[in-house]
């Protein structure tokens, strides 16, 4: 079964060797690797062409810049295969990542099969040894969303059908995975869910959230999904939602003070962000089906904010082993 792998590339040049090499050499072997080149301005394009010419199952797209949406729609117009994988071209897999997550698929009979990931600034991910699976429908694990599902695009691996009528928001330039992973989940019949860590999400410094942040996806895609729960009837994905659309506020707020450009402009964007936080608590409070533990957090973020940013801190430092998260980082 052919797999298609899209890596959407812009100015990549320094890590894209490490996230190239670790697609070709995946275990599976039916394998098309697609490199939308989305107008990088280094020695990108030039790599993409050169792993071409080495490599048959090399396709590269040269387009001029239009963002990480676009490139991964025209990656998806593109594909050839059966199914459908993502990675970030700073990224990189375990070598057996394509194979795990496709055997699953065919062994369990699930159109999405979602594996865990690594962080940091490693240079290599060992294949880890196979772990237990979780099988749901499309419907329960939306209910399950903050337990069992990620808002990642590149975690995965989709049977081509779930994105029939899905595309990525052109114009958004960060969160665009929020944006749609809801309606791949809703799409497909079945979902298998294992925590095995076959892909790692390398923490660049010099990526788009680090560099600085763009909000229209936080206005734009939380909203979405929220419109889509409660079109499906999903109560739990809509408090689940609800709850996250404050503690994005509160992430932004983090974000503008650490990257905001201009005084004026930071304290206009701080004094509107303050007011939606406060109009999205009183939203999420009292929601049917918002969790004991939101309550309580989303108090403790409300009333003494570094209270809430020291246990995420500590939470995603000690207890997930993410040793590059900083301080109020994390929504």
């Amino acid at each position: 079964m052919l797999v298609s792998v899209i890596v959407p590339v812009y100015n990549a040049e320094r890590w894209l060797g490490r996230c190239v090499e670790s697609v070709l050499g995946q275990t599976h072997g039916e394998l098309e690797l697609i490199l939308v080149d989305d107008g990088s301005v280094d020695g990108s394009g030039a790599l993409c062409d050169d792993y071409a010419v080495r490599d048959s199952r090399v396709r590269v797209i040269h387009k001029a810049n239009g963002g990480v949406s676009a490139a991964r729609n025209d990656g998806l117009e593109a594909a050839r295969g059966e199914w459908i994988a993502f990675c970030d071209n700073d990224d990189f897999m375990a070598a057996g990542m394509v194979e795990r997550l496709l055997g699953i698929c065919v062994e369990t009979g699930s159109d999405i099969a979602q594996c865990g990931t690594a962080r940091g600034l490693a240079e290599s991910l060992p294949m880890p040894p196979a772990g237990p699976v979780k099988v749901m429908t499309g419907r329960e694990l939306l209910e399950r969303f903050r337990s069992e599902g990620t808002i990642y695009i590149w975690d995965k691996i989709y049977r081509r059908g779930v994105w029939n009528g899905v595309r990525f928001p052109e114009g958004s330039y960060t969160g665009e995975d929020v944006w749609v992973v809801h309606h791949l989940f809703g799409a497909a019949r079945t979902v298998a869910v294992t925590r095995e860590r076959l892909y790692y999400h390398y923490r660049n410094p010099q990526s788009v959230m680090q560099r600085g942040f763009d909000v229209r996806w936080a206005t734009g895609a939380l909203d979405d999904r929220e419109a889509f729960a409660r079109a499906e009837r999903l109560p739990r994905l809509l408090a689940d939602t609800l709850a996250q659309k404050f503690y994005t506020e509160g992430y932004l707020l983090v974000m503008n003070a650490r990257y905001g450009r201009d005084r004026a402009e930071k304290q206009e964007f701080a004094k509107e962000h303050r007011r939606l936080l406060r109009r999205n608590y009183r939203r999420a409070i009292f929601a049917q089906k918002i969790k004991f533990r939101d309550r309580v957090l989303m108090t403790v973020r409300l009333v003494v904010p570094p209270v809430f940013h020291v246990y995420n801190y500590l939470k995603f430092r000690i207890l997930r082993g993410d040793r590059s998260v900083r301080y109020g980082e994390v929504k």
